[in-house]
């Protein structure tokens, strides 16, 4: 047990659940980088395997680490295009106030690379089950906002609701203090408790190597109503508290695919050679025997029998199953998480199509938006309600504080669309007024400031007018 599960006081079914998320993150991470650590630590070996010592040749491992790739290009799917993010007010008269309000709260987001540190989030969530969401918001401080692994914090929930959070501890080191002796190193334990409807901050820090009793020992009273901090969960069952790992459904799959190329490459260098094979040969004469392109092969019988050597060439008759085999695993692993091939995007007639073969990974980043949606839209919340009590901005807008808005999460996934349609759409129906001109700015503009833009379209409109006006009418104040 080391410092860190020490101070979070970890059971030994917690100490087990961590180390295999530990299996699963190197596993993740493809073929073993340390085989010296494997030896003492059997969870780092990742996706190779252990090889008997018995044996006349040293099999191959060729390692075709897939699970890496695909989890990467789902988290890309889910977070490397941020969702647009709208603050609908109940009454129309707020509607310009929340439209400030959320472009203040966007600029907190951007300044804390918050949806570049959510896609790396979301990465690890599906790697190792469940990560940490916090803020921090002290008065007279901007916002920060983190994420913390699971191996940083440990959690308990209430006992007449597993969904709502109890109590939540972490532990985090002194930086400076990372490459230090042990006796040198200086850890601090946060720990947040919901008692009574108000959070209770306890610091506790840690030194000199004992890390039984702190040094000191601090309680804040955090005056707020919540704990400022969310566990995301990735793919939890009802009643599950722990959340499940996507390693483990491409495991197999990744595995046969491993030991099947590995098999192929062994066939492939037993199979490549032929083997001389000498008949009735004086030992002495076989040794001398070179081998080499046009080598002369000098035999000597054996008393009466004639020497003879003759060459088998090897054929190799499982190419075409092998590749099938290695085919089936692959399309295994892509099935398993919703996803198309390559294979399948050729010769794609059209956006509408593609997008069609996309439906299934949409359902599938949509059911996570099911858990990472709401957590967000509380992070935003308990943020205006920081900002509000703690003055943690000099220019935020105190008419802010009481807005009643619904918050609408617009999800950006990377596909191409057919957008010159879309705009043909609208355009239709901007003229059939089905649909307001803001709205088609809003859509298909990069302007932030719709109304301005509004009021220059109004302004070329008059002007057109006007000119159109003075051609058809001819100004007869100088006719005689």
């Amino acid at each position: 047990m080391n410092t860190k599960q020490q101070l979070l006081g970890l059971t030994s079914i917690q100490l087990k659940e961590r180390r295999q998320c530990k299996n699963d993150y190197f596993y993740y991470k493809g073929k073993c980088q340390d085989e010296q650590l494997a030896i003492s630590n059997p969870d780092t070996i990742g996706q190779s395997w252990t090889v008997s010592d018995d044996l006349d040749y040293v099999p191959a491992q060729d390692i075709r680490n897939k699970v890496g790739p695909l989890l990467r290009k789902q988290a890309r799917f889910m977070f490397s295009a941020p969702p647009d993010i709208l603050f609908k007010s109940y009454d129309i008269k707020d509607k310009d106030k929340c439209e400030e309000l959320r472009q203040f709260i966007d600029k907190i987001l951007t300044d804390n690379s918050f949806w570049s540190d959510t896609l790396k989030a979301f990465l690890d969530c599906t790697i190792r089950k469940r990560v940490l969401l916090r803020i921090e918001a002290n008065p007279e401080q901007p916002i920060n906002i983190f994420y913390n692994s699971i191996n940083d914090f440990t959690y308990k929930t209430t006992s007449n609701n597993y969904k709502k959070l109890q109590e939540i501890i972490l532990v985090v080191q002194e930086p400076d203090t990372a490459d230090l002796e042990k006796d040198k190193q200086v850890w601090y334990r946060h720990t947040y408790n919901l008692k009574n409807n108000t959070c209770i901050h306890q610091i506790e820090t840690f030194a000199n190597g004992n890390f039984d009793n702190p040094v000191s020992t601090q309680v804040v009273d955090t005056k707020l109503d919540k704990l400022p901090a969310w566990v995301v969960l990735n793919d939890a069952m009802l009643g599950d508290i722990h959340g499940q790992s996507d390693v483990t459904v491409l495991r197999d799959a990744q595995n046969s695919y491993n030991r099947k190329v590995s098999d192929y490459a062994d066939a492939l260098r037993f199979n490549m050679f032929g083997e001389r094979v000498i008949i009735d040969a004086d030992e002495n004469s076989v040794n001398d025997c070179k081998v080499a392109p046009g080598a002369i092969i000098p035999l000597k019988s054996i008393d009466e029998h004639t020497a003879d050597a003759k060459r088998l060439e090897s054929s190799f008759t499982s190419a075409d199953p092998a590749e099938k085999f290695l085919d089936r695993a692959e399309k295994d692993m892509y099935e398993a998480l919703d996803m198309p091939r390559q294979e399948e995007l050729k010769n794609v007639p059209s956006a509408k199509a593609l997008k069609y073969l996309y439906n299934d990974l949409i359902a599938r980043c949509n059911e996570k938006w099911n858990t990472w949606e709401p957590i967000i839209k509380d992070l935003i919340r308990l943020i205006i309600k920081c900002c509000s009590k703690f003055n943690c901005y000099k220019n935020w807008n105190h008419e802010w504080d009481d807005l009643e808005f619904n918050i609408v999460f617009n999800h950006n996934f990377p596909i191409p669309e057919d957008i010159d349609d879309k705009k043909t759409l609208a355009m239709n129906e901007v003229q059939a007024n089905v649909r307001s001109h803001k709205s088609y700015i809003k859509d298909f503009s990069n302007t932030e400031d719709v109304d301005g833009e509004m009021d220059e379209i109004i302004k070329d409109i008059a002007n057109i007018t006007a000119a159109e006006n003075e051609q058809i009418v001819p100004n007869t104040d100088n006719i005689l």
